[in-house]
């Protein structure tokens, strides 16, 4: 593949690390991987960062931390350069007018999308 093609508004600031040269991997890996590691939250056995945008003046995410049980929770966390992460351990709560919409069942592949003037 010659040409990157990205579908989307640009997101200022992103890290970015262009393809290893000779690799003819369909995706490739940053070289700082894993990011995150699996067990950064005390409870955690695996991280997944699916859903990172730039917010102020650093990033944010929702991250999908499977228990040891592998319990799927998404969890919120921040960091000034999108590779050191605060991870909060407690779980993300939702909050809505609509229990049955609040109840919590579990967390697979979070993203972040803008909308109008605010990320959901």
């Amino acid at each position: 593949m010659s040409e990157l093609k990205i579908a989307g508004n640009p997101l200022p600031g992103m890290p970015w690390e262009e393809r290893p040269e000779g690799c003819k991997n369909v995706m490739w890996r940053c070289s700082a991987n894993p990011i995150i590691p699996r067990d950064l939250l005390p409870t955690s056995n695996s991280i997944f960062n699916s859903a990172v945008v730039p917010f102020g003046e650093g990033y944010a995410g929702v991250f999908r931390c499977d228990d040891t049980n592998r319990r799927m929770a998404l969890h919120v966390g921040f960091s000034k350069d999108a590779v050191h992460w605060d991870i909060n351990p407690e779980k993300l709560q939702f909050q809505c007018d609509i229990p049955e919409i609040g109840e919590w069942v579990y967390g697979y592949d979070p993203r972040v999308c803008f909308i109008d003037d605010r990320y959901y």
